[in-house]
């Protein structure tokens, strides 16, 4: 009597999906970077201004170098991570804008407080936006809008979360020691996470996007609304593109008003509220950015992209278009409170319709030099707010200009359809 000796050996079952890490890793690097990188700004201005002083639109225009050089970086740096993955850049971005905020303790000069402020900003570029983003297209393709809602949560938890304690740090041990602790924070989080919980694309840990093979079936709407892979883009064929411009023009004008309003807004409401209420108004935008972030996600995915966008400019002029006018308690907190709501969603936006129009191949190639183009609008809105202020004591001509602004982004990112032409 023969026994059949059975030689197959069952199939290892397939390692989990990593990438609802990935997602917690991209917030937790966001929620350190937007909180001492972003959010700071409006906390530092004043005590920078008295502590040398120098005028609101001195340091106003040293911030404006801030973000025009970080479009800069980011167009540079963009293909290098489409190439190499995020993992060093974060690493190296950490230390140098660490090295900035230590700069910025020893300044005497305005060419050093520029100086200082181009050190932070080539690293907090490397710590930001393109390459959490990048890792989130990377890893999602149905679910990427979601994804990046949770992603970019970070964003606004930072302000709701840091703010508060930067403050503190600043009225407590003054603005030299609460930046040295800062930048010890921005090293002790980031580069950690970097090093731990980030990895560039799901093939090379022989993983998938969204945890599904490429044979499983796609959803009609995946293809239609450009959820696709995609090709890969030069940067030279995606400026050809009608979709490159109107992306990169109708968010220019958007985060103009944006940045500005978001720097300035401390000042502005210390106007009408105490110091310790205007930065409870800063977390309440924050606050409200996670809400309005969040409840996007649910349905982002379904919708389209354009008319969501367009939906967050419209609200975001009208609210700042109210605050130019209407000083009431009541007023500047309901204001504040829209405004963050749109906030939120807003950011996202650029990364899923650069997404949607380019795909996954070129993503952080395409967003770095679309951020060439949107940065010069959050780097020149600031100083533009400033210098009014200077002339006129005022901010209502800043807040209407910019309000201007956000409603011809909305007329402007209609036009932001993926290419049909294949170069």
């Amino acid at each position: 009597m023969t026994h059949k000796i059975d030689n197959h050996f069952p199939t290892p079952a397939p390692a989990p999906f990593i990438g609802w890490q990935i997602v917690l890793s991209a917030s937790l690097i966001l929620f350190v970077s937007s909180g001492i990188g972003f959010y700071s700004h409006s906390l530092i201005l004043d005590p920078l201004m008295k502590a040398h002083g120098w005028s609101k639109g001195t340091v106003s225009a040293a911030i404006t170098l801030f973000f025009f050089s970080n479009g800069i970086t980011g167009a540079i740096i963009g293909r290098w991570i489409d190439r190499y993955g995020p993992k060093w850049f974060l690493v190296s971005g950490a230390l140098v804008f660490s090295t900035g905020l230590y700069a910025l303790t020893r300044i005497n000069s305005v060419p050093l407080l520029f100086l200082a402020y181009l050190i932070m900003s080539t690293g907090f570029c490397a710590t930001a936006l393109i390459p959490a983003n990048t890792l989130i297209t990377n890893w999602f393709i149905r679910r990427r809008g979601f994804a990046m809602s949770i992603a970019n949560t970070g964003l606004s938890a930072g302000g709701v979360i840091l703010v508060p304690l930067i403050s503190f740090l600043i009225l407590r041990m003054g603005l030299t020691t609460a930046l040295l602790v800062l930048g010890g924070l921005y090293i002790a989080i980031i580069c950690p996470i970097a090093l731990l919980g980030i990895v560039h694309r799901p093939a090379d840990i022989n993983q998938f996007p969204d945890g599904l093979p490429p044979d499983a079936p796609m959803a009609e709407t995946d293809d239609a609304c450009g959820h696709g892979p995609g090709r890969s883009w030069t940067r030279g064929q995606a400026m050809k593109t009608l979709a490159f411009w109107t992306i990169a023009l109708a968010f220019m004008l958007a985060l103009a008003g944006q940045i500005a309003y978001l720097i300035h807004q401390v000042s502005f409401l210390s106007q009408y509220l105490s110091p310790a209420n205007a930065a409870a108004a800063v977390s309440i935008t924050a606050g409200a950015s996670i809400a309005g972030r969040l409840l996007l996600g649910l349905f982002v995915d379904r919708w389209n992209n354009r008319y969501v966008t367009i939906c967050c400019v419209l609200f975001q002029g009208t609210a700042v278009t109210v605050l130019a006018f209407h000083h009431h308690v009541f007023i500047l907190y309901l204001c504040t409170l829209v405004f963050g709501l749109t906030m939120g969603p807003l950011i996202m936006m650029q990364s899923l319709l650069t997404a949607e129009c380019f795909g996954m191949p070129s993503f952080a190639t395409v967003s770095g030099t679309i951020g060439l183009i949107t940065m010069p609008g959050a780097a020149f809105g600031p100083v533009i707010a400033g210098m009014i202020f200077d002339l006129t004591q005022s901010y209502q001509w800043s807040f209407l200009l910019f309000a201007g602004a956000s409603f011809l982004s909305a007329a402007i990112v209609w036009f932001a359809r993926p290419p049909e032409t294949m170069y």
